[in-house]
C-alpha cells in the first residue's frame, strides 16, 4: 500500500526512489543542523579569508646561454644535465646555513627578528621558493612569495645571484677538479712507465746475449764453431788414416843394412835404390792422406816406386854374387827416420786437433743454451712490450684529457662556457597574487553543507523514534494504511522560524570568533 499520495515519476525505480526520498526526507527534517553547520563554516572561513594577510609573488628569469667556443674544439667537463645541476644547486643554495647568512646579510624579516626562531624563517624561505624549468631546458625561473613587496623582490634577486655563483663555482670546480685527478692519474702512470721502461732496460744490459736479436749472431757463430769442429775432426781422422799407412809402411818395408868397412859397387847402388824407395813410399803416405787414391801426383809416385822396385829387383843377383865372395860384416838394421818422423809429426797433429775440439764444443753448448733462452726472454720482453705500449697509450690519453680539462677550465673562468644569465630581473609586485578570498569562502561553504548533511544522517542513526510511514511498516512489517502530518499554528511556525534564526546569528557570531582566533594563533605561530 502507497503511504503518499504524491504519484511515483514515470520511468523511475521504486526502491531508489523510495531511498532518495527517504534520504531527502531526512534532510527536511534535520534541516536545522544542515543550516547552522553550513553557515558556521561559511563565516569562520570568510573569517579566517579576511584576516590572511596579502600574498606578493615576483620571479626572475634566468637563461641558460651555451658555450660559446664550439664544442669540438673545446669539449665542456661538465656532462650532467642542466635539470640534475639545477637540482644540485637547488640544495645547496636552499641549505640552512647559506639562508641564514642570506638573512643576516640582507636584514630580511625585520618584524619577525626576535618573534620566531632563526630555522622558522629558513623554513619559511625554503617552502616560498619555486624553481621552475621552462622549455627545452634554455631557461628557468626562480620564484618567491611573501607578505612584503619589496623583500619578495629582494629575495627572488638575491636567490638568483646565488645560483649563478653557486654554478659558475661548481663549473670551475668540476674542471680544476678533473685537471688535478688527470695530473695525479698522469703521474701514477708516469711512474709505471718509467719502471717498465727500467725493466727493459735492465734486462736488456743484463741478458744481451739472450735477446732476439743476437740470435742471428748465435746461428752464424754455432755454424762456423760446428763448421771448425767438423774440420778439426776431419784432420784427427785423416791423420790417423796416415799414421795408419805409414805403420803399414814401415813394417813391410826391409830395414835399411849399414855394412862396416864398406861395401862393394853393386851393394851400394841397391841400399840407395831402397833409400830412395822409402823416400817415394813416405811421399806417397802423404799424398794419399791429403789427396786420396785418384790424385795425379799420388799415381806419379806409384808409377815412380814401380819403377824404382823393378830397378832394384834387377841388381839384386849382382848384389847378392858379389856379396857372397866377401865375407859379411855384422849389420845393425834400423827403421826408417823419415817415416818416424812423418808419424810423430801426424801424432803432435792429432793431439793438437783433440785439445782444440774441447773449447769448439764449449763454445757451441754455450750458443745452443743461449738460443734455447731465447723464446723465454722474447716472452718475457713481449709482455712487458705490451705492458709498456699499453701505459704509453693510456699516458697519451691522459695528457691529451687533461688539455682538455685545462681548456675548459679556462674557458669558464673567461666566461665563455655555458653560463646562467639573468634575463628578467625580479620585479616589485604592485598587487598581491593572494590569498583567494572567494575560493577560500566557497570551500568553506561546501565544506559547512557536507558537514551539516553528515551531521543530519549521524542524529537521525542516533534517534529510535519512528518518523514516517515508511519506518513503521519496515518496523511492524504491516501496511500502513494512513499517516497523520504534524500540525503547526501560525504561532508555532513564527517562533520555530525564530528561533533557527536566532540560531544562525548565534552561530554566525560564534564562527566568526573562531576564524578570529584562528587567524591570530596561525599568525602567532607564523604559520602565514
Amino acid at each position: 500500500m502507497i503511504t503518499s499520495n504524491q504519484p511515483v515519476p514515470a520511468g523511475a525505480s521504486g526502491t531508489g526512489y523510495q531511498e532518495f526520498r527517504h534520504y531527502l526526507g531526512i534532510i527536511r527534517r534535520r534541516k536545522a543542523f544542515v543550516i547552522l553547520a553550513t553557515v558556521g563554516f561559511f563565516f569562520c572561513a570568510v573569517v579566517v579569508a579576511r584576516r590572511l594577510p596579502d600574498v606578493y609573488r615576483s620571479q626572475t628569469v634566468i637563461l641558460v646561454d651555451a658555450q660559446q667556443v664550439p664544442s669540438i674544439y673545446v669539449q665542456s667537463t661538465v656532462s650532467t644535465s642542466l635539470q640534475d645541476r639545477l637540482s644540485t644547486i637547488q640544495q645547496q643554495v636552499m641549505s640552512p646555513t647559506r639562508l641564514a647568512n642570506m638573512i643576516e646579510k640582507n636584514g630580511l624579516f625585520p618584524e619577525l627578528r626576535g618573534k620566531v626562531s632563526m630555522e622558522m624563517l629558513v623554513q619559511k624561505i625554503q617552502k616560498s621558493t619555486s624553481v621552475d624549468v621552462a622549455g627545452h631546458f634554455s631557461s628557468f625561473r626562480i620564484g618567491y612569495q611573501g607578505e612584503n613587496p619589496k623583500e619578495v623582490s629582494e629575495i627572488a634577486n638575491e636567490l638568483a645571484l646565488t645560483f649563478i655563483s653557486e654554478n659558475e663555482k661548481a663549473t670551475i670546480d668540476h674542471s680544476k677538479g678533473t685537471a688535478e685527478f688527470l695530473d695525479s692519474e698522469l703521474q701514477e702512470t708516469k711512474s709505471q712507465l718509467e719502471s717498465k721502461e727500467q725493466q727493459l732496460q735492465n734486462i736488456k744490459a743484463t741478458h744481451v746475449m739472450d735477446l732476439s736479436d743476437s740470435k742471428q749472431f748465435h746461428l752464424e757463430t754455432l755454424n762456423n764453431l760446428r763448421t771448425q769442429l767438423a774440420a778439426s775432426e776431419d784432420r784427427v781422422r785423416q791423420a790417423k788414416q796416415s799414421k795408419v799407412m805409414l805403420e803399414s809402411v814401415m813394417n813391410t818395408t826391409a830395414p835399411t843394412v849399414e855394412v862396416d868397412g864398406g861395401s862393394a859397387g853393386g851393394t851400394g847402388s841397391s841400399s840407395q835404390l831402397e833409400i830412395q824407395i822409402e823416400k817415394q813410399e813416405a811421399h806417397l803416405a802423404e799424398l794419399r792422406s791429403r789427396y786420396g787414391p785418384n790424385f795425379p801426383d799420388v799415381r806419379k809416385a806409384q808409377a815412380e816406386i814401380e819403377r824404382l822396385k823393378k830397378k832394384a829387383a834387377s841388381e839384386k843377383p849382382k848384389a847378392s854374387v858379389t856379396l857372397s865372395d866377401e865375407p859379411v860384416a855384422p849389420a845393425t838394421s834400423r827403421k826408417n827416420p823419415v817415416i818416424e818422423a812423418q808419424i810423430q809429426k801426424l801424432d803432435q797433429e792429432i793431439d793438437e786437433q783433440t785439445k782444440l775440439q774441447g773449447p769448439l764444443q764449449e763454445q757451441i753448448d754455450f750458443h745452443l743454451s743461449k738460443l734455447e733462452r731465447v723464446p723465454i726472454f722474447e716472452q718475457e720482453i713481449a709482455g712487458l712490450m705490451r705492458d709498456y705500449d699499453s701505459l704509453r697509450s693510456h699516458y697519451q690519453s691522459l695528457l691529451d684529457k687533461k688539455l682538455s680539462a685545462q681548456m675548459a677550465a679556462e674557458l669558464d673562468a673567461r666566461q665563455k662556457g655555458e653560463r646562467f644569465v639573468v634575463l628578467d630581473l625580479a620585479p616589485v609586485p604592485d598587487r598581491p597574487s593572494g590569498p583567494n578570498r572567494v575560493l577560500i569562502s566557497l570551500a568553506g561553504l561546501i565544506l559547512g553543507l557536507v558537514a551539516g548533511i553528515g551531521l543530519a544522517m549521524a542524529i537521525e542513526m542516533t534517534d529510535e523514534s519512528v518518523r514516517t510511514e515508511h519506518e513503521a511498516a519496515e518496523l511492524f512489517g504491516i501496511p500502513v494504511l494512513a499517516g497523520i502530518p504534524e500540525m503547526y499554528t501560525p504561532a508555532q511556525v513564527r517562533s520555530r522560524r525564530m528561533r533557527l534564526g536566532l540560531a544562525t546569528i548565534l552561530t554566525a557570531a560564534l564562527s566568526s570568533g573562531l576564524g578570529l582566533l584562528i587567524s591570530i594563533i596561525t599568525r602567532k605561530i607564523g604559520l602565514f
